[in-house]
C-alpha cells in the first residue's frame, strides 16, 4: 500500500502564474492565436502591433521572430512565462528574459487574417515541415525538454 501524503503533486495553476517548465511555457503559448503583442525593454515599449501566432517551438539556435504580422515564437528565447486573466476575459502573456518583456495580449480572432496566414505559411515551398513543435501538431514530444 502506498502512502501518498509525502509525494509532491504537479501543480495546478489556473488563470494566473508563472511558468519556468519549458513544456509548460509551450503548452500556454500554443493556446494563442491573434494577439497585440509589445516588445519591452527596460520598461520602454520598442515595438508593438497585432499579430498571429504562426508556431510555438524549442530550439538552442533559433530565434523568436515577429515579422509581417507573424509570430514565431521559441520558448528558449525567455526565462519564463507570466500569465494572467483580463477583466474581458481573455489572457495576456508576459514572455520575460531578465529586461526585456515580450508581452503577448489575446485579441479576438479575424478568420480571415488567420485563414490567409496560413495559407501562405504552410503552402510556401520554403517552410520547414520537419521543424519541431509546430502549433497543433498532434504528437506529444515530451522527451525534448
Amino acid at each position: 500500500m502506498h502512502d501518498y501524503r509525502h509525494q509532491a503533486s504537479a501543480p495546478c495553476i489556473v488563470n494566473e502564474g508563472i511558468l519556468i517548465n519549458k513544456k509548460d511555457m509551450l503548452r500556454a503559448l500554443e493556446t494563442l492565436e491573434s494577439v497585440k503583442y509589445a516588445y519591452i525593454v527596460d520598461d520602454n515599449v520598442i515595438s508593438q502591433g497585432e499579430g498571429v501566432v504562426v508556431k510555438v517551438f524549442s530550439s538552442q539556435d533559433t530565434s523568436t521572430l515577429v515579422i509581417n504580422g507573424c509570430l514565431f515564437l521559441n520558448i528558449h528565447s525567455f526565462n519564463y512565462l507570466r500569465f494572467y486573466a483580463q477583466d474581458n476575459g481573455l489572457t495576456t502573456i508576459e514572455l520575460v528574459e531578465d529586461a526585456k518583456i515580450l508581452q503577448l495580449i489575446s485579441i479576438e480572432d479575424d478568420a480571415r487574417r488567420i485563414s490567409k496566414i496560413n495559407r501562405e505559411i504552410f503552402t510556401s515551398s520554403r517552410y520547414d515541415e520537419e521543424a519541431p513543435a509546430e502549433l497543433f501538431d498532434e504528437t506529444d514530444e515530451d522527451d525534448r525538454y
